[in-house]
């Protein structure tokens, strides 16, 4: 039987400079007080859709939920500027200790959302809210892990899309205001929002988006004079935490390594808990991703997310006796879905103590056969190489992976087939696998990568291919890389390419497969093959690419895998 659910709407909750932000209250219409869940968001309270955890949810299991819109958004008063970070972490706190303080609230607060919700919980966090009890960030990351996970790269279509959407409610406000923008600027917005590619072309970047009074201006970010990114103060969050991420998330990479940087400053064991699940970068997480339908437990709904949450919350909110299954205990502190065996695992912490490395290397094709070689042990012979022409001009286009659908690009696991017959592309294959293998944690690929220009980078991509031809995506990765003097390096370059974290089964029959190649557009920006900062080269040129292997040049993949396949749980 249900309780029945009070709902509240723009209740008003002051912050300490006398700004009024409006959230909706949900709540149990009788009972004691209980424990609260905060969520803050900028895309409007009234239309809080979470797949992981939402208002309804929290009620039913005995919760208030608050769900608030941030400074300057839909119904909250005060100004509200496209990443500015510095007055989310002040409005967290007021927000967390207005809801502790409410007659319907034990005191006991947590934070949820995800996203820009997951950010802000950090950021509220460092501030040391005393109610605050728990945080639940889905899908986040922050500056240096986005950083070490793009390589140098500029993630263009995800923020120029996310930069176009918030340019068009800066022109919607202007007008509404009596101060009409430019109808020249207005095309612009409309011309990033529709056909990215045209603007995104333009040399240099800077120019994109370079309107006088924006907040957003790609200018000020090159510069460094707006972050796209938060930074946190890990040390000083000092609170449990349930990290929810995905394979194919933008943030993936960044959600694992802050469940990594504060699970190892935590004294006490067992207070960080990681989800990590087959899907992208959005707030539905429906059971099909990208070409891959993962079956009835992939979804939220299979994974028991919502329920997943409440009990973390209950472990953290709640005294032993008020817990519903005061006996429910993690299982281990990482649970995460393997593609093609379809099922839950869960590990002590990621990687999963039991993933050995497992090298892969690449090769030049075998006599008399086309395509490179990916080889279980060292090639024999002398050093080869293969080579590409890069033509800023004429880019990879982008297609699945860790990419954010807010633009035209669709995100996960999707058929890589039709890219593989580009020059630019270099391609390297291993034979038909005889057993099942999984890889299961973080994925990286050693190359040894030569040019003629005196800048350039270097994109890769891990694929599954199947017995019908299919290459699916599995991980990716880039890195840009400069030369030390003027020219062109002397010797090919030792290029790390994070390709980040997976858990995929390749099954018998099927390959693994490597390409290589140095662009994937829009999703990264093009490298001009000129020396000098992300988004300021005003023209590009043509570079001659190669790959180097055998000898004293080893290129390798090098895979975490579990040594053999083990049985999920169902859920």
């Amino acid at each position: 039987m249900g309780r029945t659910t009070l709902i509240e709407h723009d209740v008003p909750v002051e912050m300490r400079d006398g700004t009024v932000l409006r959230a909706d209250v949900w709540r149990p219409a009788d009972g004691p007080p209980g424990p609260a869940v905060l969520f803050r968001t900028p895309y409007g309270k009234s239309q809080l859709g979470l797949a992981t955890l939402t208002p309804a949810q929290c009620v039913e299991r005995g919760y208030a939920a608050v769900v608030q819109d941030t400074r300057g958004r839909f119904g909250s008063e005060g100004e509200w500027a496209p990443l500015d970070w510095a007055q989310e972490g002040p409005d967290g706190y007021d927000s967390v200790e207005w809801t502790a303080g409410q007659p319907w609230c034990d005191g006991n607060v947590a934070m949820a959302g995800t996203s820009y919700q997951a950010i802000v919980q950090w950021l509220a966090a460092m501030e040391k809210p005393p109610h605050l009890r728990a945080l639940a960030p889905a899908m986040s990351t922050s500056a240096p892990f986005d950083a070490e996970q793009l390589g140098g790269s500029l993630r263009l279509d995800h923020l120029t899309s996310w930069l176009g959407l918030t340019a068009l409610e800066w022109v919607q406000r202007r007008a509404a205001a009596g101060d009409p923008v430019d109808g020249a600027i207005v095309a612009e917005v409309v011309e990033l929002l529709t056909t990215p590619e045209v603007p995104l072309r333009r040399w240099p970047l800077a120019a994109v988006l370079d309107f006088e009074g924006f907040p957003g201006r790609l200018r000020d970010i090159f510069a460094g004079r707006v972050a796209t990114m938060a930074d946190y103060r890990l040390g000083e969050v000092g609170v449990p935490t349930f990290s929810v991420g995905g394979w194919y998330d933008v943030f993936s990479y960044g959600t694992i390594e802050l469940h990594r940087a504060v699970r190892a400053q935590d004294p006490v064991p067992g207070r960080h808990e990681l989800v990590i699940g087959p899907w992208v970068h959005s707030g539905q997480l429906p059971q099909v991703q990208g070409e891959v339908n993962t079956g009835p437990y992939g979804s939220a709904q299979g994974a028991r997310l919502a329920d997943l949450h409440l009990d973390f919350f209950d472990r953290h909110l709640r005294p032993a006796g008020d817990r519903p299954d005061p006996a429910a205990a993690p299982a281990g502190d990482v649970r995460y879905f393997l593609f093609g065996d379809d099922t839950w695992h869960r590990a002590a912490a990621w990687p999963p103590p039991g993933a050995v490395d497992s090298p892969w290397y690449l090769a030049g094709p075998a006599e008399g056969s086309d395509g490179g070689r990916l080889l279980p042990s060292p090639p024999e012979g002398g050093p080869g190489h293969d080579t590409f022409t890069y033509d800023p001009e004429d880019p990879v286009p982008s297609h699945g992976g860790r990419v954010l659908q807010l633009g035209r690009l669709t995100a996960g696991p999707l058929n890589q087939a039709h890219l593989e017959g580009r020059p630019d592309v270099l391609c390297y294959t291993s034979e038909p696998l005889a057993e099942p293998l999984d890889v299961v944690g973080r994925q990286r690929l050693r190359l040894r990568f030569g040019s003629d220009a005196p800048a350039t980078a270097v994109v890769a991509k891990l694929t599954d291919v199947h017995p019908d031809g299919r290459s699916l995506l599995v991980a990716e990765g880039s890195l840009r890389l400069e030369a030390a003097g003027d020219g062109a390096p002397d010797e090919p370059y030792e290029a790390d390419v994070l390709l980040g974290d997976t858990a995929w089964r390749f099954a018998p029959g099927h390959r693994l497969r490597v390409h290589v190649t140095s662009s994937n557009f829009p999703h990264l920006d093009r490298h001009p093959n000129v020396p000098g900062p992300v988004g300021e080269a005003g023209h590009s040129r043509t570079a001659r690419q190669s790959l180097w292997y055998g000898g004293p040049y080893r290129s390798v993949l090098r895979l975490q895998t579990l040594p053999a396949p083990d049985a999920g749980e169902a859920s």
